[in-house]
């Protein structure tokens, strides 16, 4: 009998179910990751673990009499706790990360939309469309990792979209911002231009590039608006033959080109170069800013041959040839034409926060 009661003791004394629970708290643990999610309390439940085998291999070495498994029993509870708190900790940072990943490059999505619409539409840069296309990798990236419940390299890679994304809009908006400081000057001319052809009852064009939009005006009264392209680079002056910039300034219809005279259809060749174009052409030149050789070029039109759905002429502006035949016959030799950056300034701000915005295309 006292055998048995001893050996009744010693099994109550076994840290067998100790250890069994204190294992399955830690495979529950290492099913939520936790080595990568809550890695200090992994780290703690991992070390407690080692430390309870080891007491226990080490209480098992001694004579059967002086066996104690208490001490291994309390450090095989402590790794349990502490696996169970990893495996909390790390849910919840999974949680949190898969929550805000998924917000992050929800938000980005329209962002990444609008950006692309406008740097097919502003003047090429390449380091813009360099970090474009990093952004995009990282958002792919980001979109992928999260799919895969790889959460930190969702969310790592989801800021860092964020991050370029933000600072190619501030640039773009510094950009435009900059361009479109000029808009007092260009509302100027075209309310000069305006008065101009209401005291003498004359036909207007004006073409506002950022718009992509010409209007007719006789005198006050708006006749049409038609839809135009531009050169590729269309953003300011023109400086130069050969830099496919649309002018800048007031001009004149000073011959129309019909079937034959024009390769683009039927054509209005404006006045370009005008003294005010020669002399920016001449400062430009002083100040460095123009290739060797280059000369302020001419042939400036208003054609046919549109509808192409990108900038492409080399300076010209280009209407699809139903429009231009209207406006071919109800323009005259000598009608003012005023070529403006832009008219209004807050639906281009907006259009690069908001993709679904419908402004000129």
């Amino acid at each position: 009998m006292g055998g048995a009661l001893y050996g009744w003791i010693k099994l109550r004394q076994s840290p067998y179910v100790a250890f069994e629970a204190a294992r399955e708290a830690l495979a529950q643990a290492r099913a939520a990751q936790a080595e990568r999610y809550a890695a200090s309390l992994w780290e703690q439940a991992q070390r407690s673990w080692k430390q309870a085998l080891m007491q226990w291999q080490e209480a098992n070495q001694r004579w059967w009499a002086w066996q104690q498994y208490a001490q291994a029993q309390a450090v095989a509870r402590q790794a349990e706790q502490q696996a169970w708190a990893a495996a909390r900790r790390a849910e919840q940072v999974r949680d949190s990360l898969y929550h805000q990943s998924h917000q992050m490059l929800r938000q980005l999505a329209p962002l990444l939309d609008s950006l692309a619409q406008w740097l097919e539409t502003l003047p090429y840069r390449s380091a813009w469309s360099q970090q474009f296309q990093e952004a995009q990798t990282h958002y792919h990236t980001a979109h992928k990792a999260l799919e895969s419940g790889d959460l930190w390299v969702a969310s790592e890679q989801a800021a860092a979209a964020q991050h370029r994304l933000q600072v190619l809009e501030e640039q773009l908006r510094d950009y435009v911002s900059h361009y479109l400081a000029q808009l007092p000057t260009w509302r100027q001319w075209v309310e000069e231009a305006r008065q101009e052809a209401r005291r003498r009852g004359s036909l207007l064009l004006v073409v506002d590039k950022m718009a992509r939009r010409c209007y007719v005006y006789r005198g006050t009264q708006h006749l049409a608006t038609f839809t135009v392209e531009l050169g590729p680079n269309w953003m300011g002056p023109k400086l130069y033959a050969g830099d496919r910039a649309t002018p800048e300034g007031k001009y004149r219809v000073i011959r129309k080109l019909g079937p034959g005279e024009t390769r683009y259809y039927r054509a209005l060749l404006l006045d370009y170069p005008n003294e005010v174009d020669r002399a920016r052409f001449i400062r430009a030149r002083r100040e460095g800013r123009l290739p060797p050789n280059a000369q302020i070029g001419g042939l400036i039109e208003i054609h046919g041959e549109g509808g192409r759905g990108v900038d492409w002429t080399e300076g010209c502006v280009a209407l699809r040839n139903e429009e231009m035949r209207q406006l071919f016959e109800l323009v005259p030799v000598g009608t003012p034409v005023v070529i403006v950056g832009a008219l209004e300034s807050w639906p281009i701000l907006r259009l690069m926060r908001n993709p679904t915005a419908n402004y000129g295309r």
